[in-house]
């Protein structure tokens, strides 16, 4: 699985690059049934200077489907945390989806 970071002229800290790369091992394990190969996962970091907040934008595209997880928090490992989390719970759903679809086509 190919995957960018953009960071919006934010400092994205080598300790925060670490979490990052083993989150995106997290998903690329769980997509290793599904040929994680062929999934692209774009991280979009932020600052939302109106609410003093931080963003994390996770755009993953897998197949013929996109999944997306945005969070926000008031600071930037918290928001990656948040929506790494809510990405691994959106994978999991998609997962069951397409294995019922599976199980049908039976």
């Amino acid at each position: 699985m190919r995957y960018q970071v953009h960071n919006h002229q934010i400092h994205v800290s080598q300790s925060l690059k670490n979490v990052i790369a083993k989150k995106v091992e997290k998903i690329r394990t769980r997509l290793k049934r599904y040929h994680p190969e062929v999934a692209d996962l774009e991280i979009k970091l932020e600052h939302i200077e109106n609410s003093n907040e931080y963003a994390c934008n996770l755009l993953l595209k897998a197949f013929r489907d996109t999944l997306q997880a945005k969070k926000t928090a008031p600071e930037l490992r918290v928001a990656v945390d948040r929506s790494f989390d809510a990405m691994l719970r959106e994978l999991d759903h998609y997962r069951t989806k397409i294995n019922k679809s599976l199980q049908a086509g039976d």
